[in-house]
C-alpha cells in the first residue's frame, strides 16, 4: 500500500511531491514480505523521486536515536541540520545499529545484494535532514543538491497549517506540513477504509480468490 501511494504521487504532475514516511516504506527496508518481488519495484520508484529531484519524505525522529534528540534539542525553531546521507541510513538497517536498537534486516543474499547496488547507486543521491518548524524535530529526505529549497518548502508548509498566519503562534504548535495533513483527511473522506475493504473483498471474489478471505467473519460475507 505505502509503495502504491508513493507510485501514485510520482505519477501526479506537480512541481514538488511531500511525501509521509520515508522515501522507501520502513516494510522494504526490514526484508519484511517478499523483498525478491518488491525490491526491485520500490527500487524503482524511487529512482524515480531522486531523478526529479524535488521530493520531500517527512517522519518523525526516532526517539530511541539519543544523537538526533541532542541535535533536536540545540535546533531553534526554523533552523536545520543535515545529519547523513540516505546511505548512511540505509546501511544501518542493513547491519543493524546497536545503539539506537536496529536490529539487522532479514535478507536473503540475494536479496541484500540488490538491496547493497541501489545504495551504490542512489544513496548519496539523498540527504537526511533534521529540521523544526516548530517546537517538534522532524526527519526530511530530500535530494542533496536542493536540501534548502526542500527544507523552505517544509517549514512555509508547516507554518501554514490550518491556513493561520505563519508569523501568528497559534500555526506553529504542531509544525508539521499542512498538504500532508489535508490530503490525510480528503482521502478518509473520499474513500473511507470501510468502503475501501469492502472493494477489494468484492474483486477478489469477483476473480475467484475466496480462499484469500478466509479469516473474514462470516457475517461480513452475506453480501
Amino acid at each position: 500500500m505505502l509503495l502504491g501511494e508513493r507510485e501514485h504521487l510520482i505519477n501526479h504532475p506537480a512541481d514538488w511531491r511531500l511525501i509521509h514516511g520515508e522515501l522507501i516504506p520502513h516494510e522494504l527496508r526490514t526484508g519484511a514480505g517478499n523483498p525478491r518481488v518488491n525490491l526491485p519495484e520500490a527500487f524503482a520508484v524511487t529512482n524515480r523521486y531522486i531523478e526529479s529531484e524535488r521530493f520531500i519524505a517527512i517522519s518523525e525522529s526516532p526517539e530511541r536515536d539519543l544523537d538526533l534528540l541532542n541535535a533536536a534539542i540545540v535546533l531553534e525553531p526554523g533552523e536545520y541540520l543535515e545529519i547523513r546521507s540516505l546511505t548512511d541510513d540505509l546501511r544501518r538497517f542493513l547491519n543493524g545499529d546497536a545503539a539506537t536498537g536496529q536490529a539487522a534486516a532479514n535478507f536473503t543474499k540475494p536479496d541484500r545484494h540488490q538491496f547493497d547496488k541501489f545504495v551504490e547507486s542512489a544513496g548519496e543521491k539523498v540527504q537526511v535532514v533534521l529540521a523544526k518548524a516548530g517546537p517538534k524535530p522532524f526527519l526530511l529526505q530530500c535530494h542533496t543538491d536542493r536540501v534548502e529549497e526542500a527544507v523552505a518548502i517544509f517549514l512555509t508548509d508547516s507554518l501554514w497549517t490550518k491556513g493561520h498566519d505563519p508569523f501568528s503562534m497559534e500555526a506553529v504548535i504542531r509544525g508539521f506540513p499542512y498538504h500532508i495533513d489535508l490530503a490525510d483527511h480528503i482521502s478518509r473522506v473520499l474513500l473511507k477504509a470501510g468502503d475501501f475493504r469492502q472493494l477489494v473483498e468484492a474483486r477478489l471474489y469477483d476473480f475467484g480468490l475466496e480462499a484469500a478471505l478466509f479469516d473474514i467473519d462470516a457475517r461480513r460475507t452475506r453480501q
